[in-house]
């Protein structure tokens, strides 16, 4: 079972993972450079871990209760991505003042932050709790 601590660092963990998920991103659109670099940085990666937290919170992904399977530990947090991504892209484009969210850019949030997520949230239960 998870205790309050290793929540705290699973999400933790997901919120830096999110953070080098927009840095990459930013970086493959070369938006990096810039004065206005960290403002891009939050209009994605506020909105991101918000909307993260609220949906893992929500959902029950930053709390599995044994047993820890994979199938569980696995579709809470998609089920979580599936929820916060689009929302946070919604949020973005409001905050950008864009009328539209890029396809391709939300299949490749989905795809590619969801598999991160994924990963990374394997990875970690099986060092902290030696199973999945």
């Amino acid at each position: 079972m998870l205790t309050r601590r290793s929540a705290l660092i699973l999400w933790i963990g997901d919120a830096l993972l999110l953070a080098a998920f927009v840095l990459l991103g930013m970086g493959t659109h070369a938006t990096l450079a810039g004065p206005s670099a960290l403002a891009r940085f939050a209009a994605f990666a506020v909105p991101l871990l918000a909307a993260w937290t609220l949906a893992a919170a929500g959902l029950g992904a930053l709390q599995f209760l044994p047993p820890l399977r994979w199938r569980v530990i696995w579709g809470r947090t998609l089920a979580a991505w599936l929820i916060a991504a689009p929302l946070a892209l919604l949020a973005r484009a409001l905050l950008l003042g864009a009328d539209t969210v890029v396809v391709a850019f939300a299949l490749v949030t989905l795809a590619l932050g969801g598999g991160l997520l994924l990963l990374w949230r394997s990875l970690y239960l099986w060092l902290a709790h030696g199973r999945l």
